[in-house]
């Protein structure tokens, strides 16, 4: 199959590299095939390119890679939706917004796609039930990682 991207030219896909999203992506209700493009070499980011409309794409990252202990908990209902029977059998990525202003990038925590690598099915699913932030910057991550670790005192006073 032919597609012809903004971003990426005319590129040769197989079709059975199709991802098909069983709800579409909050905001783009017409869109439920989509395939995963590698990002720029070397690095983590990949893009979600829609194979309906050339146009749209959008960077997803593994989570993990700023949070190590990132973990989705899903409804029944969610797992049988994507044909799994635990959320260790799926892909999970977040959108990443990349602005101009390279301080701001920023990755949705709160709403991750999640892929069925088995039988290329996909959602995106809303984890009401966690404390994640839907605006999650990736400047504010690095910092942290970068810090140095502080001893903290358990000093106790009855003053």
């Amino acid at each position: 199959m032919k597609l012809e991207t903004t971003r990426f030219g005319t590129l040769e896909l197989d079709e059975q590299t199709i991802i098909t999203f069983t709800q579409p992506i909050i905001g783009f209700q017409d869109y439920r095939r989509f395939v995963i493009l590698p990002g720029p070499a070397g690095g983590d980011l990949k893009w979600l390119q829609c194979t309906d409309e050339g146009g749209l794409a959008f960077i997803v990252m593994d989570p993990r890679l700023v949070l190590p202990d990132y973990a989705v908990s899903l409804k029944k209902s969610e797992l049988l939706e994507l044909a799994v029977a635990s959320p260790d059998e799926l892909e999970v990525y977040t959108l990443v917004v990349v602005p101009m202003d390279r301080t701001q990038i920023r990755t949705n925590l709160r709403a991750p796609i999640l892929l069925n690598p088995k039988l290329r099915l996909a959602k995106q699913a809303i984890l009401d039930q966690s404390d994640y932030p839907v605006q999650y910057f990736l400047a504010q991550a690095t910092e942290d990682a970068n810090a140095p670790k502080q001893e903290v005192s358990h000093a106790r006073s009855d003053a």
